[in-house]
């Protein structure tokens, strides 16, 4: 009897276990879904230094290792699989081809179609411009030199001097007329030369004043010349230095009116598209900064971090970084749209970043 009443105890559950199957088809799915695939495929483009391959065709990079060291945390398999562009890469993703992509720029317009993990650097936008051949010649320096403030600044040191060496002539002309005698024209004459040699710290010594109130127009004077000597040679660096800078492009604002390029479907273009700005579309880095150096755009506008490291590797002479950033943006890892692997890697994420490890990778890529 016992047997009989074990045996229907059996067949009802049986029974109920199966209706729930009938009834809740997604019970099966998520427990599908919640096992880790055997081999994870790991997304990946050449992007120095986030994406690097060597000779021997491994791959290292910031990201590589930070992968790495993740996969290691949850103790999972995984192989890489490169990807000619970014565009291909996140379609990849999209179509569940790959099952994460250790680095991309959390945007808005990507949450809809896949996840992205704890953010773990914080990173923006820098634009790369042609360098300008302008050497120390000598037309670029008369052209800072004649430039409309150093004219303003040598017009108003003319007008001082003149000041001073009237005051100091009528001071000094009586009881000193062996520097200052003479007539107006040749004593004012004698005061502008005491007051420019005074001015230019070269003091001949050939002319002093002699009388109290001289001196103290001349000790004025001496304090007055160190400051105004000051400025002014700051202003000529600053003409020169802006001569030897000049380009189309300088700042944020001229991209407007230039011809400025990024990478196709990047947060760069989908920000200046925003911004009303044309953006002529790239495939990669590599064509974009060589455009730059050919001269054939204005413009190139990425990540910071990866424009500085491919322009010291490739273009040294040829391109510059322009100093600052823009639109900051946050990096994660990429996964399918309602990854059951998110928990995961977060913890691993999370539990990398705290360690020695981790703060020798980011000073090791990003100084």
């Amino acid at each position: 009897m016992q047997l009989e009443d074990k045996a229907l105890r059996v067949k009802a559950c049986g029974m109920i276990w199966l209706l729930l199957l009938l009834c809740f088809p997604g019970i099966t799915l998520a427990q599908e879904q919640s096992v880790t695939p055997p081999v994870l495929r790991i997304g990946i483009m050449e992007i120095p230094p986030v994406y690097m391959k060597t000779s021997d065709n491994q791959w290292e990079g910031f990201s590589v290792e930070l992968w790495k060291a993740v996969a290691q945390i949850m103790r999972v398999q995984f192989e890489f699989r490169e990807f000619p562009n970014a565009q291909l890469l996140l379609n990849a993703l999209e179509k569940r081809e790959i099952d994460v992509i250790p680095s991309l720029v959390v945007q808005e317009r990507l949450e809809p179609l896949i996840d992205f993990s704890q953010s773990y650097v914080k990173s923006g936008l820098s634009i790369a411009v042609p360098t300008q051949n302008v050497g120390y010649r000598w037309v670029s320096i008369f052209q800072g030199l004649f430039s409309e403030n150093i004219l303003k600044a040598i017009g108003f040191m003319l007008s001082v001097s003149f000041a001073a060496a009237i005051i100091v002539w009528a001071l000094e002309r009586r009881r000193n007329s062996e520097m200052f005698g003479g007539g107006v024209i040749e004593g004012i004459g004698h005061g502008i030369w005491w007051a420019v040699v005074t001015m230019a710290t070269v003091g001949y010594g050939d002319k002093a004043p002699k009388t109290i109130g001289g001196r103290i127009i001349a000790l004025g004077w001496i304090i007055f010349s160190i400051v105004f000597i000051a400025s002014f040679t700051a202003n000529i660096t600053t003409s020169l230095t802006l001569e030897s800078l000049k380009g189309k492009v300088r700042v944020f604002n001229d991209l407007y009116h230039a011809r400025v390029g990024s990478i196709d479907g990047s947060e760069g273009f989908t920000f200046l598209a925003k911004k009303g700005i044309a953006v002529i579309p790239f495939r990669n880095f590599q064509e974009g900064l060589q455009a730059v150096a050919n001269k054939s755009i204005d413009a190139f506008v990425q990540d910071e971090t990866v424009l500085k490291d491919q322009v010291k590797r490739e273009y040294p002479g040829r391109v510059r970084v322009l100093p600052g950033t823009f639109n900051e943006y946050f990096v994660s890892i990429a996964l399918q749209g309602k990854s059951p692997l998110r928990k995961t890697i977060n913890r691993a994420l999370l539990e990398f970043m705290k360690t020695e490890k981790w703060t020798e990778l980011v000073n090791r890529y990003f100084g």
